[in-house]
Protein backbone atom coordinates (compact mmCIF):
# COMPACT_ATOMS: atom_id res chain seq x y z
CA UNK A 1 0.00 0.00 0.00
CA UNK A 2 1.01 3.58 -0.60
CA UNK A 3 0.82 6.37 1.60
CA UNK A 4 2.25 9.68 2.37
CA UNK A 5 3.79 11.30 5.66
CA UNK A 6 4.80 14.73 6.22
CA UNK A 7 6.91 15.53 9.35
CA UNK A 8 7.65 18.81 10.83
CA UNK A 9 10.27 19.17 13.57
CA UNK A 10 8.82 22.31 14.83
CA UNK A 11 10.03 25.72 13.82
CA UNK A 12 14.16 25.57 13.76
CA UNK A 13 15.99 27.82 16.36
CA UNK A 14 18.85 25.13 13.71
CA UNK A 15 22.23 17.53 -4.56
CA UNK A 16 25.85 18.92 -5.41
CA UNK A 17 28.07 17.75 -2.83
CA UNK A 18 31.22 19.57 -0.86
CA UNK A 19 31.68 16.68 1.68
CA UNK A 20 34.38 16.08 4.33
CA UNK A 21 35.91 13.05 5.31
CA UNK A 22 35.14 11.79 8.75
CA UNK A 23 38.38 10.96 11.35
CA UNK A 24 38.05 7.76 13.30
CA UNK A 25 33.47 7.77 12.37
CA UNK A 26 31.44 5.51 13.35
CA UNK A 27 28.77 7.70 11.82
CA UNK A 28 29.72 10.14 9.24
CA UNK A 29 28.94 13.75 9.19
CA UNK A 30 29.27 14.95 6.16
CA UNK A 31 28.95 18.53 5.08
CA UNK A 32 27.40 19.75 1.97
CA UNK A 33 28.30 23.67 1.18
CA UNK A 34 25.67 24.02 -1.82
CA UNK A 35 24.30 27.11 -0.24
CA UNK A 36 27.24 28.67 0.93
CA UNK A 37 28.02 31.96 -0.82
CA UNK A 38 31.86 31.91 0.30
CA UNK A 39 32.45 31.66 3.90
CA UNK A 40 33.34 27.96 3.42
CA UNK A 41 34.17 27.82 0.26
CA UNK A 42 37.20 29.53 -2.28
CA UNK A 43 39.30 31.16 -1.05
CA UNK A 44 37.78 30.03 2.35
CA UNK A 45 37.59 26.72 2.19
CA UNK A 46 40.14 25.54 4.91
CA UNK A 47 37.85 26.64 7.12
CA UNK A 48 35.94 23.58 6.54
CA UNK A 49 38.58 21.53 8.02
CA UNK A 50 37.35 23.39 11.67
CA UNK A 51 33.69 22.09 10.92
CA UNK A 52 35.42 18.53 10.45
CA UNK A 53 37.06 18.98 13.48
CA UNK A 54 33.63 19.35 15.11
CA UNK A 55 31.84 16.66 13.48
CA UNK A 56 34.55 14.83 15.04
CA UNK A 57 33.47 15.45 18.42
CA UNK A 58 30.59 13.30 17.73
CA UNK A 59 32.08 10.50 15.05
CA UNK A 60 34.99 9.61 17.66
CA UNK A 61 32.39 8.92 20.87
CA UNK A 62 29.59 7.58 18.77
CA UNK A 63 29.93 4.26 18.36
CA UNK A 64 28.46 1.96 15.80
CA UNK A 65 25.63 -0.60 16.31
CA UNK A 66 23.02 -0.67 19.08
CA UNK A 67 21.19 2.71 19.15
CA UNK A 68 23.86 4.92 16.50
CA UNK A 69 23.29 2.25 13.46
CA UNK A 70 21.35 4.59 11.78
CA UNK A 71 19.66 2.78 8.13
CA UNK A 72 19.80 3.81 4.69
CA UNK A 73 17.20 6.14 3.35
CA UNK A 74 16.94 5.25 -0.68
CA UNK A 75 14.66 7.11 -2.32
CA UNK A 76 13.07 5.47 -5.76
CA UNK A 77 9.90 4.07 -7.75
CA UNK A 78 7.06 4.80 -5.14
CA UNK A 79 9.18 5.30 -2.54
CA UNK A 80 10.64 9.13 -2.41
CA UNK A 81 11.71 11.11 0.65
CA UNK A 82 12.00 15.09 0.19
CA UNK A 83 14.59 16.55 2.66
CA UNK A 84 13.20 20.07 4.41
CA UNK A 85 15.25 22.43 6.10
CA UNK A 86 16.11 25.68 6.61
CA UNK A 87 18.59 26.64 3.79
CA UNK A 88 21.68 28.17 5.45
CA UNK A 89 22.48 31.68 3.27
CA UNK A 90 18.92 32.82 3.43
CA UNK A 91 16.94 30.96 6.80
CA UNK A 92 14.39 30.37 4.15
CA UNK A 93 12.42 27.15 4.08
CA UNK A 94 14.07 24.83 1.25
CA UNK A 95 13.53 21.01 0.36
CA UNK A 96 15.14 18.50 -1.73
CA UNK A 97 12.37 15.91 -3.46
CA UNK A 98 13.83 12.26 -4.46
CA UNK A 99 16.37 12.87 -1.80
CA UNK A 100 18.74 9.62 -0.07
CA UNK A 101 21.14 9.26 2.66
CA UNK A 102 23.28 6.76 2.81
CA UNK A 103 23.78 4.02 6.31
CA UNK A 104 25.14 5.93 9.05
CA UNK A 105 25.30 8.96 7.36
CA UNK A 106 24.32 12.43 8.56
CA UNK A 107 24.15 15.06 6.11
CA UNK A 108 24.77 19.13 7.72
CA UNK A 109 23.73 21.34 5.29
CA UNK A 110 26.23 24.70 6.18
CA UNK A 111 26.77 28.30 5.20
CA UNK A 112 26.61 32.29 6.59
CA UNK A 113 24.78 35.08 6.42
CA UNK A 114 23.85 38.06 8.44
CA UNK A 115 21.82 37.50 11.68
CA UNK A 116 22.29 40.61 13.89
CA UNK A 117 23.33 39.36 17.19
CA UNK A 118 22.75 35.78 16.81
CA UNK A 119 26.46 33.85 16.32
CA UNK A 120 24.49 31.00 14.62
CA UNK A 121 21.37 28.73 14.24
CA UNK A 122 21.03 25.06 14.18
CA UNK A 123 19.11 21.84 14.24
CA UNK A 124 17.56 18.83 12.66
CA UNK A 125 15.58 18.42 9.68
CA UNK A 126 12.41 17.62 8.46
CA UNK A 127 11.14 15.80 5.44
CA UNK A 128 7.60 14.41 3.50
CA UNK A 129 7.61 11.05 2.13
CA UNK A 130 5.68 8.87 -0.04
CA UNK A 131 6.15 5.13 -0.56
CA UNK A 132 5.69 1.53 1.45
CA UNK A 133 4.90 1.39 5.17
CA UNK A 134 8.55 0.03 5.85
CA UNK A 135 9.72 3.37 3.66
CA UNK A 136 7.71 5.44 6.02
CA UNK A 137 8.54 3.72 8.98
CA UNK A 138 12.55 3.95 8.10
CA UNK A 139 12.41 7.63 6.70
CA UNK A 140 11.09 8.21 10.40
CA UNK A 141 13.60 6.16 12.75
CA UNK A 142 16.42 5.44 10.22
CA UNK A 143 16.10 1.79 12.13
CA UNK A 144 16.11 3.14 15.49
CA UNK A 145 12.70 1.48 16.72
CA UNK A 146 12.52 3.94 20.01
CA UNK A 147 11.74 6.75 17.84
CA UNK A 148 8.76 5.17 17.04
CA UNK A 149 7.20 4.49 19.87
CA UNK A 150 4.14 6.69 21.13
CA UNK A 151 6.56 7.97 23.53
CA UNK A 152 10.55 8.35 21.81
CA UNK A 153 13.37 7.29 23.62
CA UNK A 154 15.76 7.34 20.86
CA UNK A 155 16.17 9.86 17.58
CA UNK A 156 17.11 9.04 14.05
CA UNK A 157 17.69 12.07 11.75
CA UNK A 158 18.57 12.38 8.20
CA UNK A 159 20.79 15.45 9.05
CA UNK A 160 19.83 18.97 9.25
CA UNK A 161 21.39 22.49 8.67
CA UNK A 162 23.59 24.95 10.57
CA UNK A 163 24.23 28.61 9.66
CA UNK A 164 26.68 31.39 10.80
CA UNK A 165 26.69 35.08 11.51
CA UNK A 166 28.80 36.10 8.41
CA UNK A 167 29.41 39.08 9.96
CA UNK A 168 30.77 38.36 13.66
CA UNK A 169 33.99 38.40 14.52
CA UNK A 170 34.64 35.25 14.31
CA UNK A 171 38.38 33.46 15.20
CA UNK A 172 39.32 30.71 12.67
CA UNK A 173 41.43 28.04 14.69
CA UNK A 174 44.02 26.07 11.62
CA UNK A 175 44.46 23.70 14.93
CA UNK A 176 41.35 22.85 17.23
CA UNK A 177 43.43 19.77 18.51
CA UNK A 178 45.55 23.08 20.91
CA UNK A 179 44.11 26.07 23.13
CA UNK A 180 45.98 28.60 22.95
CA UNK A 181 44.76 32.78 23.76
CA UNK A 182 43.05 34.44 21.53
CA UNK A 183 40.36 37.08 20.24
CA UNK A 184 37.22 36.95 18.47
CA UNK A 185 34.21 34.08 18.55
CA UNK A 186 35.66 30.20 18.22
CA UNK A 187 34.05 28.70 15.40
CA UNK A 188 35.05 25.67 16.49
CA UNK A 189 33.10 26.10 19.67
CA UNK A 190 29.96 27.46 18.24
CA UNK A 191 30.01 24.88 15.19
CA UNK A 192 30.17 21.43 18.43
CA UNK A 193 27.35 23.82 20.07
CA UNK A 194 25.02 23.82 16.96
CA UNK A 195 26.06 20.02 15.87
CA UNK A 196 24.50 19.22 19.16
CA UNK A 197 21.17 20.49 18.50
CA UNK A 198 21.10 19.05 15.00
CA UNK A 199 21.98 15.71 16.72
CA UNK A 200 18.84 16.32 19.17
CA UNK A 201 19.89 18.02 22.05
CA UNK A 202 17.00 20.82 22.39
CA UNK A 203 15.22 19.61 19.57
CA UNK A 204 14.39 15.84 19.96
CA UNK A 205 11.49 14.22 20.89
CA UNK A 206 13.34 11.87 23.10
CA UNK A 207 15.15 15.35 25.10
CA UNK A 208 11.75 17.00 25.48
CA UNK A 209 10.59 13.60 26.98
CA UNK A 210 13.01 14.09 29.54
CA UNK A 211 12.24 17.44 31.03
CA UNK A 212 10.14 17.98 33.63
CA UNK A 213 9.87 21.34 35.73
CA UNK A 214 12.72 22.43 34.00
CA UNK A 215 14.98 19.94 35.25
CA UNK A 216 16.70 17.61 32.54
CA UNK A 217 15.83 13.77 34.30
CA UNK A 218 17.40 11.72 31.89
CA UNK A 219 19.21 8.40 33.49
CA UNK A 220 22.31 8.91 31.57
CA UNK A 221 22.86 12.85 33.26
CA UNK A 222 21.49 11.68 36.72
CA UNK A 223 23.62 9.00 37.32
CA UNK A 224 26.51 11.05 36.26
CA UNK A 225 25.27 13.91 38.36
CA UNK A 226 23.32 12.46 41.01
CA UNK A 227 20.78 15.14 40.55
CA UNK A 228 18.55 16.39 37.02
CA UNK A 229 20.26 19.90 36.19
CA UNK A 230 18.44 23.00 35.69
CA UNK A 231 17.49 23.83 31.99
CA UNK A 232 17.35 27.29 30.20
CA UNK A 233 13.94 29.11 30.58
CA UNK A 234 13.08 27.38 26.42
CA UNK A 235 14.19 24.10 27.56
CA UNK A 236 16.73 23.90 24.64
CA UNK A 237 19.94 24.77 26.49
CA UNK A 238 21.61 24.00 30.04
CA UNK A 239 20.67 26.69 32.38
CA UNK A 240 23.42 29.33 31.14
CA UNK A 241 26.83 28.82 33.20
CA UNK A 242 25.96 24.85 34.14
CA UNK A 243 29.46 23.53 34.62
CA UNK A 244 30.55 19.79 35.30
CA UNK A 245 34.25 19.25 37.22
CA UNK A 246 35.09 22.97 36.43
CA UNK A 247 34.23 23.24 32.35
CA UNK A 248 31.55 24.80 31.04
CA UNK A 249 29.12 22.89 29.38
CA UNK A 250 29.20 23.59 25.08
CA UNK A 251 25.34 23.18 25.67
CA UNK A 252 24.34 26.10 27.39
CA UNK A 253 23.18 29.26 25.66
CA UNK A 254 25.84 31.52 25.37
CA UNK A 255 30.00 31.85 24.69
CA UNK A 256 31.97 34.84 25.30
CA UNK A 257 34.41 36.27 22.68
CA UNK A 258 37.44 34.35 23.24
CA UNK A 259 36.46 31.36 24.97
CA UNK A 260 37.04 27.87 23.68
CA UNK A 261 34.61 25.06 24.88
CA UNK A 262 35.19 21.32 24.88
CA UNK A 263 32.32 18.87 24.95
CA UNK A 264 31.82 17.86 28.71
CA UNK A 265 30.87 13.91 30.02
CA UNK A 266 27.65 16.13 31.09
CA UNK A 267 27.00 17.39 27.21
CA UNK A 268 27.96 13.52 26.25
CA UNK A 269 25.34 12.09 29.10
CA UNK A 270 22.49 13.79 27.25
CA UNK A 271 23.62 12.78 24.05
CA UNK A 272 23.36 9.43 25.14
CA UNK A 273 19.44 10.32 27.10
CA UNK A 274 18.71 11.24 23.39
CA UNK A 275 19.24 7.79 22.30
CA UNK A 276 23.15 7.79 20.64
CA UNK A 277 25.59 5.15 21.84
CA UNK A 278 28.42 7.15 23.74
CA UNK A 279 31.80 5.37 24.26
CA UNK A 280 33.57 5.56 27.48
CA UNK A 281 36.00 8.25 27.61
CA UNK A 282 39.08 6.94 25.78
CA UNK A 283 42.22 5.68 27.25
CA UNK A 284 45.17 7.85 27.14
CA UNK A 285 46.83 6.54 24.72
CA UNK A 286 43.69 5.62 22.30
CA UNK A 287 42.76 9.51 23.16
CA UNK A 288 46.57 10.37 21.84
CA UNK A 289 46.17 8.52 18.75
CA UNK A 290 42.70 10.16 18.00
CA UNK A 291 44.05 13.86 18.67
CA UNK A 292 46.79 12.81 15.76
CA UNK A 293 44.23 11.61 13.28
CA UNK A 294 42.31 15.03 14.00
CA UNK A 295 45.66 17.11 13.10
CA UNK A 296 45.87 15.32 10.01
CA UNK A 297 43.15 16.32 8.83
CA UNK A 298 19.14 21.32 13.20
CA UNK A 299 13.39 21.74 13.03
CA UNK A 300 13.76 23.52 15.89
CA UNK A 301 15.10 26.70 16.04
CA UNK A 302 18.26 26.85 18.13
CA UNK A 303 20.65 30.14 19.02
CA UNK A 304 23.82 30.54 20.52
CA UNK A 305 24.08 34.49 21.49
CA UNK A 306 27.07 36.24 22.33
CA UNK A 307 29.30 36.18 26.04
CA UNK A 308 29.41 39.15 27.85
Amino acid sequence: MKSTYTVFLGAWLAPLLAVSQPALADIDIRFDYSHDSGFFTGANSSRQNILDAAASVFETRFEEGGTTALTAITSGGSNQFTARYLQPDSGNSTSIPGYSVAADQIVVFAGARDMGGTLATGGPGGFSANGSADFLENASSRGQPGALTPIETDFGPWGGAISFNSTSNWHFDPDTTTDEPFSGFDLYSVAVHELGHTLGFGSADSFNNDISGGLFTGAAVNALLGYDPPLSDDDSHWADGLSYLGQETVMDPSIASGQRKHFTELDYAAMTDIGWQVSPVPEAQTWAMMLAGLGLLGWRLRTYRRGV
